[in-house]
């Protein structure tokens, strides 16, 4: 996986493509046909990223180079246009070159923000198309896991063990339902339905009532230019410190984890963040689909449409203008006199909470509520449930195909698994390598009355600088049926193990989380009694969150059938939750998917360390 760049970048955007696998040359810009054939003959690229036409016989001596490895040429263009993916999530190649089956990419330079073009972010972009082919061309070198016939083959049922009840792998299972399998799930917390202690549960029981689906969840928080800084330093610093250090005590596999956050380079991070908001939208298809063939789990759980973001300073308003529109889901914009004005229950937020609003599409549900209905759906369709009950043990064969996993209650034996553990989980961490790569992040959550005049739409607030710097505020209702007013908020790294968590630092998160309900919804803050008031409302959940910031989806064999694992989802499983199962169902059926390869788990570790030979040489 090596690419050659030999389009001119500025000398930050030249320093950040050192060491990962780039040759850039931009010497060869201009050269004669006869050095670029050498040099591609040298270098033996898989893609070159150029902007310039390319000889036929220079093309030809590069696949004399590599006659066996896939290669293709990504050519920059001056059209604005809209830009062309793979094959496998975002369109097809433009043109082949034939004779020599060499796929051509263009990618449209990008506009600046002076109005002319960014080259290094036209650059990047090529990149990401570039990092895609060759990921696409990667997995399709690999044999697919499931080789073995399912022993339910013959009477049509096969079976499937969801290990995990979080509501990726709930959602997941009652597509599989759907579509023919008999299945069970175990679960180490107790019953959804049960209502036990927040803090018994996980992530999506444990937290608030509330999920969000918007075309921008699951952000990747890497920088994405060569002179951004974002995120590169919070986990040196407690929340007090605008950080997002809660951990109690340093554990053995953080600092690893921290180094390989930093060292996914711009470009890589462009690559993600497309790839997930590609994702995000084939989400968004699917939960509209849901939607309307099961109409009956969406009822009563206060399924409300489209987001209002706000945001409380002009500058990133304006971004923001320009990013939703850009992905299409922009339904109106307002000045903060307008918001004001068409949301009555924003009135008498104080003076500088917000400089302006973004009406998204998007939806909000109380997702324990959701869980609920899906869970009486499963059972009514024979699923078997079995909670409280965790399991210790994969059990393997001399192949290592999975054969079953062992529990206290003794050993279960399925066709297929699918594992979905959310954070934590120290005895699948063993024996799952991929599982590994997951820490946890958490969350603060605190309600507040939904009082006179009444918030409609559901909120996403955007503070710059803050503690609380993103908070979802969600409409719903809570146990009594009385409205309320849900904010989940905060960034908090506890490492590789969820419990390692200092109550001190998260305390400051619950107090910026207090100031966000102050300063948006006065009359709800005084009602509650305050802060005082708002302590008895207080929780956490530990999310799953990989330092790519990419989910894992790995598939692998088991002996009836495949053993696939689906993890570190960020902030994003509720909202890609459909694809997920979508991307399982493929699986289990032996088809590939495109987040087989996009969540691969050694996607990155493929960039930055396997084209470590090449060293990203630069001229």
């Amino acid at each position: 996986m090596r690419f050659l760049v030999i389009v001119a970048v500025s000398p930050s955007a030249a320093g950040s493509l050192t060491g990962s696998g780039i040759s850039y040359r931009p010497d060869l810009h201009t050269a004669r046909d006869s050095t670029l054939a050498g040099a591609l003959s040298e270098i033996c690229p898989q893609v070159l990223v150029t902007d310039r036409p390319v000889a036929r016989e220079v093309l030809r001596l590069w696949r004399e180079a590599m006659p066996e490895r896939p290669i293709a040429v990504v050519r920059l263009t001056e059209s604005h246009g809209p830009l062309r993916r793979l094959p496998t999530m975002h369109g097809r190649a433009t043109s082949a070159i034939l004779p020599f089956s060499i796929p051509m990419y263009t990618v449209p330079r990008q506009p600046g923000s002076d109005g002319g073009v960014d080259e290094d972010a036209s650059v990047f972009e090529a990149l990401a198309v570039a990092e895609r082919f060759a990921q696409d061309r990667e997995q399709t070198t690999e044999p697919f896991p499931v080789t073995a016939t399912p022993s339910g083959a013959a009477s049509g049922r096969t079976s499937v063990l969801m290990i995990g009840g979080g509501v990726v792998n709930l959602v997941t299972a009652r597509l599989l339902q759907a579509e023919g399998y008999e299945v069970a799930m175990v679960d180490a917390a107790p019953d959804p339905r049960a209502g036990r202690p927040w803090a018994a549960y996980g992530a999506s029981r444990g937290g608030g009532n509330a999920r969000m689906f918007t075309y921008t969840e699951m952000d990747d928080y890497h920088a994405k230019s060569a002179d951004e800084s974002a995120c590169m330093t919070v986990f040196d610093r407690p929340p007090s410190e605008s950080g997002w250090d809660v951990r109690g005590h340093e554990g053995e596999e953080d600092q690893q984890w921290v180094q390989d956050f930093r060292s996914v380079p711009p470009w890589l991070a462009r690559a993600y963040n497309g790839d997930i908001l590609g994702l995000n939208r084939r989400g968004g298809e699917l939960w509209q689909t849901w939607m309307h063939t099961r109409p009956h789990l969406f009822d009563d759980v206060e399924l409300r449409h489209d987001i209002l973001r706000l945001y409380q300073d002009g500058p990133h308003l304006e971004a923001a203008r320009h990013r939703q529109n850009a992905v299409g889901a922009t339904v109106a914009s307002y000045g903060a006199a307008e918001v004001r004005e068409r949301f009555p229950a924003l009135a008498y937020a104080a003076p500088q909470a917000f400089a302006g609003g973004i009406v998204v599409e998007g939806f909000t549900v109380n997702v324990h509520d959701l869980m609920g209905r899906l869970l009486d759906d499963l059972e009514a369709g024979g699923a078997r449930m079995r909670f409280d009950l965790r399991v210790e043990e994969i059990m393997r064969d001399g192949t290592s195909a999975v054969t079953g996993v062992l529990t206290a209650d003794g050993p279960l034996v399925y066709d297929h698994y699918v594992v979905s553990p959310g954070a934590g989980n120290e005895a699948l961490r063993r024996q799952i390598p991929s599982l590994r790569q997951v820490h946890g992040v958490l969350g603060c959550w605190a309600t507040v009355p939904n009082v006179t005049p009444a918030l409609g739409h559901s909120l996403k607030v955007a503070r710059r600088g803050h503690v609380a710097e993103d908070a979802n505020i969600t409409v719903g209702r809570d146990d009594s049926g009385e409205s309320v007013l849900m904010i989940g908020s905060g960034y908090g790294w506890t490492g590789c193990d969820p419990r390692n968590i200092d109550e001190r630092k998260i305390e400051d998160i619950h107090a910026a989380v207090a100031d966000t309900v102050e300063t948006l919804f006065p009359d709800a803050y005084e009602k509650i009694g305050g802060r005082d008031g708002l302590r008895r409302t207080q929780r956490h959940c530990v999310r799953p969150w990989t330092a790519s910031n990419l989910g894992i989806f790995e598939a692998s064999a088991a002996a009836g059938g495949a053993f696939v694992v689906t993890a570190g989802h960020n902030t994003g499983g509720f909202a890609q939750a459909p694809v997920i199962a979508e991307a399982v169902s493929h699986a289990l059926r032996g088809v590939g998917h495109p987040m087989h390869t996009l969540y691969h788990p050694l996607r990155t570790s493929r960039v930055l360390h396997a084209m470590a030979g090449l060293g990203g040489t630069t001229h």
